[in-house]
């Protein structure tokens, strides 16, 4: 069978994946609830933007209805664009989701992981053998 030490590491393994699974997914929300503000059209706008793509626009100052529409819609777009910008520049900032790094931990849990299950099956195959030749002495057969 296998040893405590073959299960505390695929335990381990296991739950290193875990966690690594949950930070990577709390990281992923919390950059996707941050908002970040822009303003457009010489301040009479304000933008806000989510990194998951929500967007809200208001017009603070009434004289951004003097504009005309194809101008108007031209520096809303502006923002907009603007917004999403930063909020994907911003959640390039320490704190949010490196992806990198998730991935070599996920990497290396996977590594681990094989070396793991190797040690374990072959300690299975090994009381296998064990067994059938038990059994087989046990019969007198060899």
């Amino acid at each position: 069978m296998s040893s405590p030490a073959d299960q505390s590491g695929i335990i381990g393994a296991l739950e290193q994946a875990l966690q690594v699974a949950k930070d990577g997914q709390r990281a992923q929300e919390e950059a996707g609830n941050s908002t970040v503000e822009v303003e457009a059209a010489k301040g009479m706008v304000r933008v806000e933007a989510t990194l998951a793509g929500k967007v809200t626009v208001t017009i603070d100052n009434p004289r951004a209805m003097r504009l005309g529409s194809a101008e108007l819609a031209e520096e809303i777009t502006i923002g907009v664009n603007a917004a999403l910008d930063k909020a994907r520049e911003q959640a390039g900032l320490p704190g949010a989701v490196d992806l990198d790094a998730l991935n070599e931990k996920v990497e290396e849990i996977q590594q681990q992981s094989v070396q793991q299950l190797s040690s374990f099956m072959s300690t299975l195959a090994d009381s296998h053998a064990r067994i059938v030749r038990a059994a087989a002495e046990s019969k007198g057969v060899n």
